[in-house]
């Protein structure tokens, strides 16, 4: 059976509790720029490869859903579901959940970018990482798509 890739897995940090007692929200989001990064590991965009082909991954758009409170000392697991993906550009959804638990705490859609670090431009997948893409995107294909994915930021409007 297909599942998310996990891609972050560790406690909450006593430097990342806030003024409220609980994670700051912009933690949420350091958490998931690790999750980012290990993702980026996975479809073979490590450090030597980077550097090697002057390529890198760029953050083009983020929404961030803060479900519940944290505390410190507390396990996080984030998950990872491709969405959807083209030449250049992977939609990603991730899902922060408590370790022990299993309740959802976070998530986060985002809109990822390949890019040619020596021209500055974004630039196709490499063969070696597109393969990789397609076959996460293979493999993502049958799972159920994320309630969260897709939305967008308004105040209710009146009727």
């Amino acid at each position: 059976m297909t599942k998310e890739l996990s891609v972050f897995e560790g406690p909450v940090s006593p430097e990342w509790i806030d003024y409220n007692g609980h994670m700051n929200d912009a933690c949420y989001v350091l958490v998931f720029s690790r999750a980012i990064d290990e993702f980026m590991l996975r479809i073979g965009l490590d450090e030597a490869f980077r550097e090697a082909q002057q390529v890198s991954i760029y953050t083009l758009q983020s929404m961030v859903h803060y479900l519940q409170e944290v505390g410190e000392g507390e396990p996080l697991v984030v998950t990872v579901q491709l969405l959807e993906s083209d030449a250049k550009k992977l939609r990603v959804f991730f899902s922060m959940r408590h370790g022990d638990s299993g309740e959802e705490l976070a998530a986060m859609e985002t809109l990822l970018l390949h890019m040619d670090m020596a021209a500055k431009r974004a630039a196709p997948f490499l063969p070696d990482t597109q393969a990789r893409v397609s076959e996460l995107q293979r493999q993502h294909a049958g799972l159920d798509w994320p309630p969260l994915a897709g939305r967008s930021i308004a105040l209710t409007r009146p009727r």
